[in-house]
This record gives C-alpha cells, sequence and structure tokens, in this order.
C-alpha cells in the first residue's frame, strides 16, 4: 500500500458518517441519557412479550414452586416498570433464574450441552423438562 493510498483511506474514514439514515454511528450518538420509560406501543409489545417468555419459563421448570415465585416477581416487576408504576427491588436470583430456564430451553431446543442427566439440569440453575 502507497502513501497515497493511505492518506485517502484515513480521510474517508475521517467523517465516520453513518451507514444508514435510520441507525447512527456509535460516535454520533448523543450524550443525552436513554428514555426511562418505554413508549406505549413500545410497552404494549414488551408487555406481551415478557408474559409468554415467563410462561414458557414456568412450564420449563416444571412448575417448581420456587422457580415459578421467581419468574413471577420478574413478571410483576417488568409489567409495573411498563405502567410507569413504582418497582419494587427486585432480586437478582430471580432474574439468573428465569434466564437460565429461558436459556436451557433454548440449549435443549438446539441439541446444545444439556443433556438427558438431571444433574446436568441442575448445574444450570433450573430443572429443565425433558
Amino acid at each position: 500500500m502507497s502513501a497515497g493510498t493511505v492518506s485517502i483511506l484515513s480521510r474517508s474514514r475521517a467523517s465516520r458518517a453513518s451507514t444508514t439514515s435510520r441507525l447512527p454511528h456509535w460516535s454520533e450518538v448523543a450524550d443525552k441519557p436513554p428514555r426511562s420509560r418505554a413508549s406505549p406501543n413500545v410497552a404494549v409489545v414488551l408487555h406481551d412479550l415478557v408474559s409468554w417468555a415467563a410462561d414458557i419459563a414456568i412450564v420449563l421448570t416444571r412448575e417448581c414452586p420456587e422457580d415459578r415465585a421467581a419468574i413471577e416477581r420478574v413478571r410483576r416487576y417488568v409489567y409495573a416498570w411498563l405502567a410507569g408504576d413504582r418497582c419494587r427491588d427486585l432480586e437478582i436470583d430471580d432474574v439468573l433464574t428465569t434466564v437460565a430456564a429461558l436459556m436451557a430451553g433454548i440449549d435443549r431446543d438446539l441439541g446444545g450441552t444439556a443433556h438427558d442427566d438431571d444433574n446436568e439440569h441442575q448445574a444450570i440453575g433450573a430443572a429443565v423438562r425433558s
């Protein structure tokens, strides 16, 4: 590569222009804090998505009472946040239980690391229906 080529490349990258009109380059994003609540249209979609995911997580954990309680706490927290209501504190263990159940179900469906061995199921933090 010649010295002339290097200067042409560096000039073309200097503007950091967006590749699309809808998605700005990371360097062009304003320093404004993100919106604290979802718009009403997005909130409706997220409410349905959370409801669907929580229902699946409950089924995947065989409706274990402890796991179900954790998943329901996560569901109530998200519903309150989406509604703009004051949210009670949420334990990270509840979030991890919910995510572990969903990830284990995805892993199983993709033929990943979750095996029929019960010890493997307990290692991920949630019992998964085989």
